[in-house]
């Protein structure tokens, strides 16, 4: 009996024939083997280790080309950004100089970056750590990125003092930020330097909870107060901003008042925070499936690809006047792609891909990725550039730091290719690393690095100082460490789905039927099932 292994999982059945879906396939190597994308990370860390001050502490802020600092300030932003990317680094190499240092930087954080007579995160500071402007205000995009480094920090280490500053950022934003009237709930995007008014809804403020803690600290801790927050930023994005789409000439509404009335002042639209804000919705659903959910995020992404999407050279543009449609050239003759932007539309496409298997979101991934290791990444001194033309060329400057560029987004693309690439793509297992100090009491572990459907995820070997781990519950992927017990650890997720579909030449018998995306009356609907017969025939590519 002949027997066919096919490279697919799912298959499209119309009301009178079965057929296979056409499916894009990629040529990024780093899709085609995502471990790639471990060097590649570990390449921007080092770059950024000569950005840190070894004899005052913090890292420098502004970095040129070479890495060499330029000035002498180091801001909050900076930090957190790269102790992110420290951390991440960690995970994916399991090298401790990066997890060493990210304790370090995080220390020297503690100590400078917070308000401790009004609370609150500072953003400028001085070489010695000093509050540039200490009566500016603070916005909720500071305060939510003060905790990106704090958490992922905790989420490789359990560390207890990571955990207690994680919380009091966290409760800082909901006792002063958070907007408790019933009509207006959201975070409001600014508070005086003594916390006495808050005013202003934005993008800023509502999505970028979400990536900087909120997600991380469900997938943590499995809290219901984080899943109810969670979803109602969720709601938020879809009834203001993608609510907003429809009298847009592109994109949509960034900035509004603390009612959620438009703030017309304000008409830029970035084509990267639609792009996000798809992204988000998509994680959520992984947590908290919802249909509307998927077809906003769906709306939300599709914009992009048709509207702020260079087909010819790859990747999304910039920015735009969503009132005119008009694209913002900043001075320069020529068009411009950011590499935050870029990164966006790598996660967005492959986490999509997952909940859909549309193939154009693996397309998008697939051609933002190699548009970025071609032109961004700078292959001779490391790290990647911050804005390239059309067609990759020199922008504006090449520095690697500034007030708003530093290792975040960089090692982020990395880390999320690898798991993407591997869970939702190539369905290969991914090592992570993690480190964990003795204690005299003991720990359960929640190990659940991405936004996943909680079915498809289990954790299928441990190892502690290079030798077996048992003591872990592989299914709700919790890692037990009793009292005592600490070391480093290698934890080994796989995905429960399968890619290979058996097809033999018997008669076909039964299939398991899931709702469909995003339509539940779409003319077909996707089946995925195990086919004992099947006459296939593939002209164009060879079957493995």
């Amino acid at each position: 009996m002949k027997t066919i292994l096919l490279f697919v999982s799912l298959l499209t059945i119309s009301f009178f024939s079965i057929s296979l879906r056409a499916q894009y396939i990629p040529t990024s190597p780093y899709l085609q083997n995502p471990s790639l994308a471990i060097g590649y990370t570990d390449s921007c860390a080092q770059f950024w280790l000569q950005t840190y001050d070894y004899a005052s502490g913090g890292f420098f802020t502004r970095i040129n080309k070479f890495g060499t600092p330029i000035g002498t300030n180091k801001h909050m932003l900076t930090q957190t950004r790269n102790i992110y990317a420290m951390v991440r680094a960690y995970m994916l190499t399991g090298d401790t100089t990066y997890i060493n240092l990210a304790e370090q930087a995080l220390n020297w954080m503690y100590a400078h970056a917070w308000d401790y007579n009004n609370d609150g995160w500072f953003q400028e500071l001085d070489i010695s750590g000093n509050p540039i402007n200490p009566t500016a205000d603070k916005t909720a995009f500071f305060q939510h990125y003060a905790l990106l480094g704090i958490t992922a920090y905790y989420e490789a280490t359990g560390d207890t003092t990571a955990r207690n500053w994680l919380m009091r950022g966290y409760n800082h934003l909901e006792n002063i930020y958070w907007d408790t009237r019933p009509a207006y709930l959201g975070y409001y995007d600014k508070a005086n330097f003594n916390n006495q008014n808050t005013w202003d809804k934005s993008f800023n403020a509502t999505v970028d909870a979400i990536t900087t803690h909120l997600l991380y600290l469900y997938l943590m801790d499995e809290d219901l107060a984080y899943q109810s927050r969670l979803e109602e930023l969720a709601a938020e994005i879809i009834n203001h901003m993608v609510a907003s789409m429809s009298q847009q000439t592109i994109g949509f509404v960034e900035r509004y008042d603390s009612d959620w009335n438009w703030d017309n002042s304000e008409t830029m639209t970035i084509m990267g925070h639609v792009l996000k804000a798809g992204w988000c919705l998509a994680r959520i659903h992984h947590l908290f499936p919802d249909p509307s959910y998927v077809n906003s995020a769906e709306l939300l992404i599709n914009h992009v690809w048709d509207n702020g999407y260079d087909h010819e050279y790859w990747g999304p543009y910039k920015d735009f006047n969503r009132v005119t449609g008009e694209m913002l050239m900043w001075g320069l003759p020529d068009t411009t792609k950011a590499w935050w932007q870029l990164e966006q539309a790598i996660t967005a496409g492959l986490q999509m891909y997952d909940i859909t298997k549309e193939s154009w979101y693996l397309q998008m991934a697939d051609e933002s990725i190699k548009f970025f290791m071609t032109h961004f990444v700078d292959h001779v001194y490391g790290e990647v550039y911050g804005d390239r033309t059309r067609y990759g060329a020199f922008a504006w400057n090449e520095e690697k730091g500034g007030d708003w560029k530093a290792g975040y987004h960089s090692t982020e693309t990395g880390y999320y290719t690898y798991l993407y690439g591997s869970l939702f793509y190539t369905y290969e297992p991914v090592t992570l690393h993690y480190s964990y100090e003795p204690l005299n009491y003991n720990r359960e572990f929640v190990l659940t690095p991405l936004a996943i459907k909680d079915t498809n995820l289990m954790i299928s070997q441990v190892l502690k100082n290079g030798q077996t781990y048992a003591n872990y519950d592989p299914y709700n992927r919790i890692l037990t460490l009793p009292a005592g017990e600490g070391g480093h650890f290698e934890v080994t997720y796989e995905s429960t789905v399968t890619q290979l579909v058996t097809i033999e030449q018997n008669e076909l018998n039964d299939f398991e039927l899931y709702q469909n995306y995003p339509n539940p009356f779409n003319p077909t609907t996707i089946i995925k099932y195990t086919v004992p017969t099947v006459t296939l025939r593939e002209p164009q590519s060879d079957i493995h």
